[in-house]
Order: C-alpha cells, then structure tokens, then sequence
C-alpha cells in the first residue's frame, strides 16, 4: 500500500464509552501521529509538512471530530523531488571526463543551495541546472554525445508524472556568478557566433544523424560577446 493510500484509508479506533472526551480525542490524536511519524521514519514522507484539521491549518490532531473527522497532511514534495531530478539528470548524462555529471548545481529563489536538496524549504522555486559551457548544445542535441540529448527534458515528464504536486518546465536560463566543475567562470561568454550544427538524434533509430550542413546561427543570443542560455529543470508546487 502506498504512503498515500495509508494516509487516506479512514481509521477506526475503539473509544470506552466511560473515556472523557479529552482522553478519546487523545487516543485518536495519537494514532494519527504514530501513523505519519511510522511514514516520515521510512523514507516515504518528508519531515516537513503542513496539517490541516476539519479544513482549518494547524490545529492539533486532537481537534478532529471523533466521529466523520478529518486530518489533512500536505508533505514537501519539492525537496523530494529535486533529490530524484539530481539522480535522474546524473545518472542521463555523459561520463566520458565526469565533468558534465558533477556540474549539476542547484538553485532555490535564486540563490546556490549548499544544503542537502532534501532540506528545500516548502514554497521555493528550485531551479536544477549544469554549468558546463557546452550544456546548452547537449540539451539541444547539437553535439554527439554517448547518450541521447534533451537529458533535462527526458527527465522532466516522468518527474511530474511521479510527483503530482510538482509542475516543472525546460528553460533556457542566464546565470550570474561561480565555477563549473573545471573551474572555469560562470556564465559561459561566447567567444564566436553559434554554429547550427545539423546534427539530430533520430529517437526510432537510437542513432545520430545529418539533417543539413553546419552553418554559423543568425540568432541574436548565440553571437559572439553573448553569455551562453543554460538549460534549467525549474520546479514549483502546484
């Protein structure tokens, strides 16, 4: 049975009908938590959460009605989440130097999260980027690789499909400040015009093929002096 299954299955507890009300709402207060802590302890919650009791946040669990109550916990996916995306983008991307794995970085309201990812607080927005300056032709397909390209977008739809609460999109960010994983500085400065390299993955044919010659881009942000657009798994709570 799922985490969520067991938090919505309704629960029955044997209340003496000599019991004060204060001690039966005790007894049911304590089942609960004894049930949320049995999940946080597991693995499959977050320890931080939000409670609502018969619709009103953070009311303690001996509010509930005793007959037809309800206790509501809304878990922090987000954190959750960004600990998958981490594991999912690492274990997409090339391993030829080890460079491109290890420059993953993360970002929450716009600052750089040193923390453990599962510590994000609820509410944030957590941007989930690399900073190699040849991400962007990874993500787009304009470099052969040894795996598929688009490894933000590949693990963009199964994340929101494992977890409902989180909407995420692709998105082709500027970044301010810090080093890649080589050392270099932060952002990328383009030294000449982008080249449109003709490369594609063929996704039937798990192959590399040439849709057309290589050609210098006309694009306005692919010129030279222009800082390079880092592809970014941006995550927020629905």
């Amino acid at each position: 049975m799922s985490w969520a299954a067991r938090l919505q299955k309704p629960m029955r507890v044997a209340i003496n009908r000599n019991m004060t009300s204060a001690t039966a709402h005790k007894i049911v207060g304590d089942r609960i938590r004894k049930e949320r802590d049995d999940l946080i302890q597991s693995g499959a919650a977050s320890a931080q959460y939000v409670r609502r009791v018969d619709g009103t946040l953070g009311l303690p669990e001996e509010a509930a009605k005793l007959n037809g109550g309800n206790v509501t916990y809304i878990f922090n996916t987000i954190g959750a989440a960004t600990v998958w995306a981490l594991a999912e983008l690492r274990k997409r991307s090339p391993a030829h130097s080890g460079a491109f794995r290890k420059s993953w970085a993360v970002l929450v309201d716009g600052k750089g999260w040193t923390d453990a990812p599962g510590k994000i607080p609820m509410g944030a927005e957590v941007w989930i980027v690399n900073t190699m300056p040849y991400a962007r032709k990874i993500e787009v397909g304009g470099q052969r690789i040894s795996v598929p390209p688009g490894i933000v977008e590949g693990v963009r739809r199964p994340l929101m499909s494992r977890f409902k609460r989180i909407r995420a999109q692709r998105a082709f960010k500027p970044l301010q400040g810090g080093r890649d994983a080589r050392g270099e500085p932060v952002p990328y400065i383009l030294r000449g015009a982008g080249i449109a390299s003709g490369i594609s993955w063929d996704k039937k044919a798990k192959e590399w093929t040439q849709k057309h010659a290589a050609y210098v881009s006309r694009r306005a942000d692919r010129q030279a002096g222009e800082q390079m657009l880092y592809p970014t798994l941006i995550l927020t709570e629905k």
